[in-house]
């Protein structure tokens, strides 16, 4: 069975629950570099919910670099206040 984003992010959270820190941090590495536009959002909620913060901060790299073809998705708004503020932030860094 090949890995996919989908399979990664049900590991990451089986292992978040049973406190499996090694698969946790593959999920965690494998998501990183994965993100695209179809899956960023729900990666990005799971980051917040699980609180990942390599994973959050990947999905806000993610954002900041594409931001010019992200910017008038709907779904945008489903991120929380407190990643698209870092986002902003990131951006006005620029």
């Amino acid at each position: 069975m090949a890995l996919d984003s989908t399979l990664a992010l049900e590991l990451l959270k089986q292992a978040d629950k049973y406190s499996i820190a090694e698969l946790k941090n593959e999920c965690e590495a494998y998501l990183s570099k994965n993100i695209d536009p179809e899956n960023f959002v729900l990666i990005a909620q799971i980051a917040e919910l699980l609180e990942v913060e390599m994973l959050r901060e990947a999905v806000v790299a993610y954002i900041t670099k594409n931001i010019r073809k992200l910017k008038q998705r709907k779904d945008l708004n489903e991120l929380s206040e407190g990643l698209l503020k870092d986002t902003i932030v990131k951006l006005n860094a620029k």
